[in-house]
């Protein structure tokens, strides 16, 4: 039985990091835990947050994009294994045969190669993912080969997005009204955000240097993009949604995922190579920590935080939203009450050395930066800087340890010559040499850049390359050329007057 005073103890003082936050916990069939803290807005206009409020719920609008996805299948509009340019004949993509290839599945488990990335702002208009298909998707650079690895990215997902929108004559956000909103009674989920404002809906804060909370007066919006991160829920309807699936598919007593569409959602795709292990099906993440199997999706836009984690075993579902960095807390609390916390000391397999020797060299990756495989007299890993002992779970998946036998990074060794999985995303080979530059031009890096209201500023804090989101400030590491590794941003790339980050948002110097 879970300990709800130690919970909403737990929930309270999460208000020091974020000004208002929600939190439902429910079974297949009922509530038994839902709460609203702090307020939708510490400026005049606040009113208390509670189940009902709204918020943007990020990546985990990829969750309810998956199943509107299976939906068309049950209803044989779609199949999971077709080749996408059969919905979509005009189709073009950057890699060479990528679109005779490419399937919903492929989309729907990142594993088509696509690229993360989409604009927080942009086009408002009815047509704008019609448009995104056919003006930007051409242009997007593979990270992999189709079909090699998992590779998360917004891309992939608004991508089939737009292939139900084709094949059912419905945008995209009708779509989801009719398929999983209405029949879910997620009465006050939308895509609107006109709407949305409407009704009572937090705000993003940001946190000055003095600690205390300011509203970020914008609010992102890129229909584009709607399918992957932007949209607007609660945790009353978020709960429906939870407990269809805590429910194997089955909402009110009524039959909405078939037992065979269901499996699909949950059947594993791609190993992410992780530690915790963990495994990609339909857009939904299996983790499995400290004995626990758990099914999960986070979101964040802008300063907006979400998350949804489904527990089967114990028939346990958590939805938190949140307008600032604040949820998985919960979760962890959660996961610690159903489980012991006593853990095995890990244990390692004899390292393969042909295996690890056919994968050394340099690798590039634009969520954890640089990592370099050795063999002098002993195999070694160099991360960002840092050197790491080899440990082995398995032949294919290593880790780097540190002094105290602690895992900082985890690699899967996939049997491809120029690429490899670092931290659950994918890393490729670099050839050419590491060239540093000068201080001179590396002091030229340095000054504020913005995307809409969004300003970052990348400065000098003593000798340390530093990075400033709003709320906290970032030491960099310097990699090579024109790269740097920021923690909690992956890498950096300046070019003239822009700046990159993970090699898909841009920011432009102000």
């Amino acid at each position: 039985m879970l300990n709800f005073e130690k919970i909403n103890s737990l929930a309270v003082s999460l208000l020091e990091k974020a000004p208002g936050f929600a939190v439902s916990i429910f079974t297949d069939s009922e509530v038994i835990f839902q709460k609203g803290y702090g307020s939708t807005n510490t400026e005049e206009q606040g009113v208390d947050i509670t189940p009902a409020t709204l918020f943007r719920i990020g990546s985990v609008s990829k969750t309810l994009t998956a199943t509107l996805i299976i939906k068309l299948v049950q209803q044989g509009l779609l199949e999971l294994d077709r080749p996408i340019k059969e919905s979509v004949p005009e189709l073009k993509l950057s890699f060479t045969g990528a679109v005779e290839i490419t399937t919903l599945r492929m989309l729907l488990s990142h594993t088509a190669g696509l690229p993360d990335g989409g604009d927080l702002f942009g086009s408002k208009d009815n047509d704008a993912l019609e448009k995104y298909v056919r003006e930007e998707v051409p242009n997007l650079s593979f990270v992999a080969p189709p079909n090699t690895m998992y590779s998360y990215g917004n891309h992939s997902i608004n991508l089939a997005a737009y292939v139900a929108e084709r094949v059912a004559g419905k945008r995209f956000a009708q779509l989801m009204n009719d398929e999983i909103f209405t029949p879910l009674e997620m009465n006050r989920s939308m895509y609107d955000p006109l709407k949305a404002m409407t009704y009572p809906i937090a705000l993003q804060h940001e946190k000055s240097d003095e600690g205390s909370f300011r509203v970020d007066h914008s609010f992102p919006e890129n229909a584009a993009c709607h399918g992957s991160f932007f949209c607007i829920s609660n945790t009353a309807d978020m709960t429906n949604f939870g407990q269809m699936y805590l429910s194997y598919g089955r909402y009110n007593g009524k039959k909405f995922l078939s037992k065979e569409s269901f499996q699909e959602i949950f059947s594993l795709q791609a190993n992410r190579y992780t530690l915790p292990e963990s495994s990609i099906g339909l857009s939904w993440i299996k983790e499995f920590d400290k004995g626990i199997n758990y099914w999960w999706h986070s979101g964040g836009i802008g300063t907006y935080r979400s998350f949804i984690v489904l527990i089967p075993e114990h028939n346990i579902g958590v939805f938190t939203a949140a307008s600032n960095n604040v949820g998985w807390e919960i979760v962890e609390e959660i996961l610690k009450q159903l489980v012991s916390l006593s853990e095995e000391k890990q244990s390692w397999s004899e390292p393969n050395l042909d295996i690890i020797k056919a994968s050394c060299g340099n690798y590039l990756n634009a969520k954890s930066g640089l990592l370099t495989i050795e063999i002098n007299q002993d195999p070694c890993i160099i991360h960002n800087g840092r050197n790491f002992s080899i440990r082995c779970l398995t032949d294919d998946h290593i880790v780097g340890v540190d002094d105290n036998e602690e895992v900082q990074v985890s690699i899967g060794l996939i049997n491809h010559p120029d690429y490899l999985m670092v931290n659950g995303s994918p890393s490729k080979k670099i050839i050419e040499p590491l060239t540093k530059l000068n201080s001179d031009t590396i002091t030229s890096f340095f000054g504020d850049y913005q995307q809409g209201e969004m300003v970052y500023t990348f400065y000098l804090d003593g000798d340390t390359p530093t990075f400033f989101d709003g709320d906290d400030k970032l030491p960099c590491t310097y990699l090579f050329k024109n790269k740097f590794f920021c923690p909690g941003y992956g890498l950096l790339e300046f070019d003239e007057d822009n700046l990159k980050i993970q090699n898909a948002w841009q920011f432009v110097k102000q």
